[in-house]
């Protein structure tokens, strides 16, 4: 549906024809993660509605056993968002570190599993908290949110931003002109040419 792009970072560079927002504002690191998480939120309430399946996705860096990644997984059970049962678990060695004796042991791990609509709220304090260690919990992981019916995936990347993409270009258009005050202006020249 992604065209194998969905990992693929930076999202909004990888996937063309998507939609970057900007979310912080300035301010202290609270006024920062209340105000990214309040946008975030607004935003994904039209995509993950009470009716829309949420799928999450979350990526952790660890070494070749899932226990490497504990203290990660309690911060993400605190949160809510690790599942004990029906989640997927597979691992991916980063191609850039071949060279590199450094992370030669490490690996990427992905969980992902279905989830209530509900659960978007958890997934964005997971993802605009990884930069601030005074707000807990703070799992430090990449959190990807897939709406499959609608073909829209959402990448919540860190307090100041999150990438939307999908094949589905009416649906991301109508995402543009509604919430066109919050997109990243750096990249609007680049979204106008696809939506505006």
């Amino acid at each position: 549906m992604f065209d194998g792009k969905a990992f693929k970072r930076p999202l909004f560079y990888n996937y063309e024809g998507g939609l970057r927002f900007e979310l912080s504002e300035g301010g202290d690191y609270l006024n920062q993660f209340v105000t990214a998480h309040r946008k975030g939120m607004e935003i994904c309430q039209d995509i993950f509605t009470m009716n829309d399946q949420l799928t999450i996705c979350i990526k952790l860096f660890g070494r070749e056993s899932l226990l490497s990644c504990l203290s990660p997984i309690r911060e993400l059970n605190d949160a809510g968002l690790f599942p004990l049962v029906e989640k997927e678990h597979w691992t991916e060695f980063d191609e850039e570190w071949v060279e590199d004796e450094e992370y030669r042991e490490h690996l990427w791990h992905y969980i992902a599993f279905n989830a209530s609509s509900e659960l978007v709220l958890n997934a964005l304090w997971c993802a605009f908290s990884s930069d601030f260690e005074c707000i807990a919990p703070s799992p430090s992981v990449t959190t990807y949110l897939f709406n499959f019916h609608k073909e829209i995936m959402v990448l919540p990347y860190d307090d100041r931003g999150m990438d939307i993409v999908g094949p589905n270009s009416q649906y991301l258009k109508g995402l543009y002109h509604k919430f066109g005050r919050y997109l990243l202006e750096h990249d609007r020249k680049a979204m106008d040419a696809s939506f505006s």
